[in-house]
């Protein structure tokens, strides 16, 4: 099964108009919720119709925060610090399924549900900004009794990754940005941001599948997962828009590094994004990989999966 969360068209709280992208009126809802209660009851059915193709054995369990309860599913056993993966914004950690049984082959591999995005986390108390962030995913390590972690991350999830390792680095064996999203590295294109707001006029199945062609080429979502992403649209997100990480930001990163772009991504300009993550973390290992976009992961994961474990192998090792 392929999964992939794409809602071009949610800005955090509602529909975006261009007069409120224009005017900068817009507000973002301070705690993630639905609608209403059928539209909640009708997502999380589809949530567990999902969860129950989980192609390996998992143990769901909820994590207490000071922003409220985080749901991580933990798959897999292994020696050293065990791997968090968080999805690409908004989705969650079903996003992980089509390749989790490879990940989890010889690791504890825990896969998040991000707090203010659609999910069985239940949010309590808003996220307000980036340090709110940072803390909330420590408190999920510190519940998890992680000491240390290989955090990883695709598109958006790469994004709140790196802000954790340019605050907390000691809390990291590894991190790894697979596809990074707009913001990580350079301040996005103009183009880029209203090709997002057109995907958000009058949301429908066919237009929100035009948009993953263009976003990602050649995935086809299930059945299953359209019911999911339909359901999600009712999601009022609450999770802070990434922002472009400073000088000073990306010179607290420490921790060993991993960053793969799609030559052919349409979210980043992959050599600029690459140059400036070279210049302000010389030790990261970056790589453009030529041929794929930011469908990367489910078009070569037999690439991309073994590159990733290698690095978190290599610096398991290094800690052992």
């Amino acid at each position: 099964m392929k999964i992939l969360m794409v809602r071009p068209y949610h800005f955090y709280d509602t529909f975006v108009s261009s007069k409120k992208m224009i005017t900068g009126r817009h507000t973002m809802a301070k705690i993630g919720r639905f609608k209403n209660e059928q539209a909640k009851s009708e997502y999380l059915r589809a949530y567990d119709a999902v969860a129950a193709q989980w192609p390996v054995a998992a143990a769901d369990l909820d994590i207490e925060t000071s922003f409220g309860t985080t749901r991580v599913r933990k798959s897999g056993t292994g020696e050293g610090a065990p791997i968090v993966m968080l999805p690409g914004m908004p989705g969650m950690g079903l996003f992980w399924m089509p390749f989790i049984e490879e990940l989890s082959r010889e690791h504890v591999v825990y896969v998040v549900d991000p707090l203010g995005w659609a999910g069985r986390s239940e949010q309590t108390a808003p996220l307000e900004g980036q340090d709110d962030i940072v803390r909330w995913l420590i408190e999920v390590f510190d519940g998890l009794g992680a000491e240390r972690v290989h955090l990883a991350g695709y598109s958006g999830g790469s994004w709140l990754s790196l802000l954790v390792a340019s605050q907390r680095s000691d809390r990291l064996a590894s991190i790894s940005m697979l596809e990074p999203d707009a913001a990580s590295f350079i301040r996005p294109k103009w183009g880029l941001l209203f090709k997002f707001l057109l995907g958000g006029i009058r949301p429908t199945r066919e237009k929100m599948a035009k948009f993953t062609q263009w976003l990602t080429p050649g995935i086809e979502l299930t059945d299953d997962m359209w019911a999911l992403t339909l359901a999600a649209i009712k999601f009022r997100i609450a999770m802070p828009w990434s922002r472009t990480l400073t000088d000073e930001q990306l010179a607290g990163v420490s921790a060993p590094m991993l960053v793969l772009f799609g030559a052919q991504t349409v979210v980043n300009d992959p050599q600029e994004a690459a140059a400036r993550a070279r210049t302000m973390i010389p030790a990261a290992d970056i790589e453009i990989i030529p041929g794929v976009g930011h469908e990367m992961l489910w078009a070569i994961p037999e690439t991309v999966i073994p590159r990733f474990l290698g690095f978190v192998e290599q610096h398991d090792r290094v800690q052992a």
